[in-house]
């Protein structure tokens, strides 16, 4: 998980010159890791425009877009119907 959170730093080439400190809350912990990568890999991409090709080389620029789908109603979760009686 380490060298997941690292990876945005070690594609540049920065291992020693930043110090990162980080809470996330929510969420299991691969999910926060790729959250906290894509914040790490958004501020370094703030600290210079030239670091946008090999982040985006990497795949650190991309955010996963898979969300949770929402209950509807009548329904006893997202896809779950209650049991069907025909009589």
């Amino acid at each position: 998980m380490v060298a997941v959170l690292k990876s945005s730093i070690v594609t540049l080439g920065y291992e020693t010159s930043y110090d990162v400190f980080v809470k996330a809350h929510a969420g299991e912990v691969s999910g926060q890791a790729q959250a906290i990568t894509l914040g790490i890999a958004c501020a370094l991409l703030k600290v210079s425009a030239d670091h946008r090709s090999p982040l985006k080389q990497e795949e650190l620029l991309t955010r996963d877009s898979r969300v949770v789908e929402r209950k509807k109603v009548g329904l006893e979760k997202a896809r779950k119907a209650p049991q069907f009686s025909k009589r």
